[in-house]
């Protein structure tokens, strides 16, 4: 046999395998199992719908604080307490004008309650300037600065507005005199217009400033007395009032020369310049008439002749003879 003829042969032969396979196994009818009879044709089922497409998971935004809190020391809890009692002390704030409320400064921790769109206004002591200003929330929170007045009575304004009602943060502002440290707290309807402080070191000023001015008034009050004292009362306490200056001094502008002689209507005081020296002090004599001198018993206090009568003429005498220095002292009766 040729080699086209087995070629031929061997084609034929390939073509009726695959017809045998084509009729010998018949295709699965998964409608009518094995045994049952044909069912008639069924009209055609409408189309099933389309399935719904949802958007891709997304896991939830993770917290801002993460981490277990950490096993505090004794020490640490002490300055906790410190700082609680300090922040939970029951003093209230007092009302200032227009519905103020009014902190003591460093007394408790001011809490300060704020809504959303309200706007909370903490004012600062006249002239106070601010440093700086620090929130624990600056994303929900807004702050801005206001002021009002002129001046060196104008006033700083720290306004303040939460985004959200059921936050609480923290607020710490420096100014060139102290630090405020506040605690912010916002509701959804209540709020708290205006806050302001009372300082105890003003009030401590305006007393010491008080007593200051009492004292001026007292020590003018005391020299207005001294005054009139003086005018009415000689520095040895005798009352003006009750003396008499009723005497006439002549004679010498000796150094020793009386500045002036006064009675009490028992005894005679004849009063001398302060820096009279004692060894220079003239003799003291009464003058009769014809001119005549007596020697007059005298004691010496301070820097007066203290003479125990009423002199009517009397004469101070220092030194002999052309060196002689006299002034006399007469009584003219009058006070």
């Amino acid at each position: 046999m040729n080699k086209k003829a087995v070629l031929a042969v061997l084609a034929l032969s390939a073509a009726a395998t695959v017809a045998h396979a084509q009729t010998a196994v018949p295709a699965l009818d998964t409608t009518n199992p094995a045994g049952a009879a044909p069912s008639p044709a069924s009209p055609a089922s409408p189309a099933a719908p389309a399935m719904p497409t949802y958007p891709s998971y997304a896991p939830p935004p993770v917290p801002l604080i993460q981490g277990a809190n950490p096993r505090l020391t004794s020490r640490e809890r002490a300055g906790l307490d410190i700082a609680a009692g300090w922040a939970g002390s029951t003093a209230k704030p007092a009302t200032g004008a227009e519905g103020t409320a009014m902190f003591t400064f460093g007394e408790t921790l001011p809490a300060i309650v704020c809504a959303p769109l309200f706007v909370c206004d903490i004012t600062l002591q006249p002239g106070e300037v601010i440093n700086d200003i620090n929130i624990g929330d600056s994303t929900r929170w807004r702050i801005s600065p206001a002021s009002s007045g002129a001046g060196p009575d104008a006033a700083t304004h720290v306004l303040i507005k939460p985004t959200d009602a059921g936050l609480t943060t923290n607020l710490v502002i420096t100014t060139e005199r102290r630090t405020y440290v506040l605690k912010l707290v916002s509701h959804r309807t209540e709020w708290m217009p205006r806050v302001a402080f009372t300082y105890p070191e003003d009030v401590q000023r305006e007393w010491e400033a008080f007593l200051a001015a009492q004292r001026v008034e007292q020590n003018r009050n005391m020299i207005r007395e001294m005054a009139v004292q003086q005018a009415t009362v000689l520095p040895t306490g005798e009352p003006l009032s009750s003396l008499d200056f009723g005497f006439t001094i002549s004679g010498d502008r000796a150094a020793w020369r009386p500045l002036r002689v006064y009675s009490d209507g028992q005894k005679t005081y004849i009063q001398f310049p302060a820096e009279m020296a004692q060894d220079a002090a003239p003799v003291l004599v009464g003058v009769g008439q014809g001119d005549t001198t007596e020697i007059l018993n005298y004691r010496v206090m301070d820097d007066r002749f203290v003479v125990d009568q009423v002199l009517s003429h009397a004469a101070l005498i220092s030194g002999v003879g052309r060196h002689q220095a006299r002034v006399d002292i007469k009584r003219e009766g009058g006070r």
